[in-house]
């Protein structure tokens, strides 16, 4: 993962990520939130996000996850295109195989640097996915005990329905008789 080098007139604030996901500003010693980042960077702030166990780069990640909860929160905010051109170049540089660019582009990294560099960018993007994946199974599990009653009663009123008719086809036979 790459280390972002702070301009000389901002210095780089660091932001500490505890292993409960709450994030630590270490400049004003205080928590906050991806929100408050956001505000940092749209500022002009340059800002590192830093795993305080493992003291690994996550800044890139953790800016990706303020997009999304931002598209999330305004629904199409960025142009669709935007993010599937950024998606795009990530991949070019990170998997030499899935890059559009010729072979030896001066900003692609080799195989070799890229596994000296730590996880890419695509691991943590993966680990990511999977843990809002989690979430969102913890959710659909809370739903799903008062949704599993509807979908009972809503069959046995279909099968009560389809009851009635055929009786009452039964009966219309009868009298026709």
């Amino acid at each position: 993962m790459e280390t972002l080098e702070p301009s000389p007139d901002r210095p780089r604030r660091i932001i500490k990520r505890y292993s409960n996901r709450k994030l630590y500003d270490t400049k004003d010693s205080r928590y906050v939130t991806l929100l408050q980042i956001a505000e940092m960077v749209r500022s002009g702030a340059e800002v590192q996000i830093i795993d305080n166990n493992t003291k690994k780069d996550l800044t890139e990640v953790t800016l990706a996850q303020i997009i999304y909860e931002e598209q999330k929160a305004h629904s199409r905010s960025v142009p669709l295109q935007t993010l599937k051109e950024i998606i795009h170049q990530r991949l070019g540089r990170l998997i030499p195989g899935a890059r559009t660019e010729a072979p030896g582009d001066s900003d692609t990294a080799t195989p070799k640097a890229e596994a000296t560099r730590g996880p890419s960018f695509v691991d943590q993007a993966k680990e990511k996915l999977e843990d809002w994946q989690h979430q969102i199974d913890e959710r659909v599990r809370a739903v799903v005990p008062s949704v599993l009653p509807w979908q009972q009663l809503q069959l046995e009123v279909k099968r009560l329905t389809q009851r009635v008719e055929e009786l009452e086809s039964r009966l219309k036979d009868r009298e026709t008789k």
